[in-house]
C-alpha cells in the first residue's frame, strides 16, 4: 500500500511538470521553442524539473541509493522553492499571484508531495554529510542568478525579478537563503535520524 501511495504521488509531480514542461513554450498565444528560455531563469521551474527527474528515478529504482539521494536533492530544492514564496515571496509579490494556477502546483503542492513521499513513504536515515547535498540547487543557482543580476554586461542581464538585490542588500539574501537552505536541510537530517516521523 505504501508503495502504491508513493507511486501515484510521484507520477503525479512527473506528469504536472510534463504538462507545465509543455506549456511553456506557449506565450502570447503562440508555440515557439525559444520560450522555454524563460522558464529556464526561474529556481521554481528548475527546482520542480529535477524533482520530476527524481521521482521518475525513484519510481523505476526504488532500492537505488543514487536515486534515493537525487530525489532527496530535488526535495531540499522545492522545499527552498516552498519556503521562500510563503515568507518572502508571497508577502512582496502578493499570495494571489504566487499560489494561483500552475505556481499553486510548483510552489506548494509538489514540494508539499516531495516531503510527504520523501520523509515519510521513502525514508531512511540521513547523514550529516549526504544532508549537504541539498545545498548545492541553491549554491548553484545562486551563483547564476548574482552573475546574471549583477556582474553581466546590459544586454546579458536578468532582471532582479526575485526582488534579492533590492536596496543593493544583496549580501542579506545571500545569507539568508543559504542559512535558510541549511536548516531545510538539516530538518530533514534530524527527521531521518531521530525518528520525528513514525511509520
Amino acid at each position: 500500500m505504501k508503495l502504491i501511495a508513493d507511486i501515484v504521488l510521484n507520477l503525479t509531480v512527473v506528469l504536472n511538470m510534463i504538462l507545465f514542461t509543455i506549456m511553456s513554450f506557449k506565450r502570447d498565444g503562440e508555440w515557439n521553442i525559444k520560450n522555454i528560455k524563460r522558464a529556464l531563469k526561474f529556481f521554481t521551474y528548475l527546482s520542480n524539473v529535477l524533482l520530476a527527474v527524481s521521482s521518475l528515478l525513484i519510481i523505476v529504482f526504488p532500492n537505488s541509493f543514487i536515486a534515493w539521494m537525487i530525489k532527496y536533492t530535488g526535495t531540499a530544492a522545492v522545499s527552498v522553492t516552498m519556503v521562500t514564496v510563503l515568507v518572502f515571496l508571497g508577502p512582496t509579490i502578493g499570495y494571489k499571484k504566487v499560489l494561483a494556477g500552475r505556481e499553486l502546483w510548483m510552489h506548494l503542492l509538489n514540494p508539499l508531495i516531495a516531503i510527504i513521499t520523501f520523509a515519510i513513504l521513502e525514508r531512511r536515515s540521513l547523514s550529516f554529510l549526504n544532508s549537504l547535498f541539498g545545498m548545492i540547487p541553491v549554491i548553484l543557482y545562486g551563483t547564476m542568478y548574482y552573475y546574471k543580476v549583477l556582474v553581466a554586461k546590459e544586454e546579458k542581464r536578468w532582471d532582479d525579478f526575485y526582488g534579492f538585490n533590492k536596496g543593493g542588500k544583496w549580501y542579506l539574501a545571500i545569507f539568508f537563503m543559504l542559512a535558510g537552505t541549511f536548516a531545510i536541510c538539516m530538518a530533514f537530517y534530524f527527521t531521518g535520524r531521530i525518528g520525528f516521523i513514525v511509520i
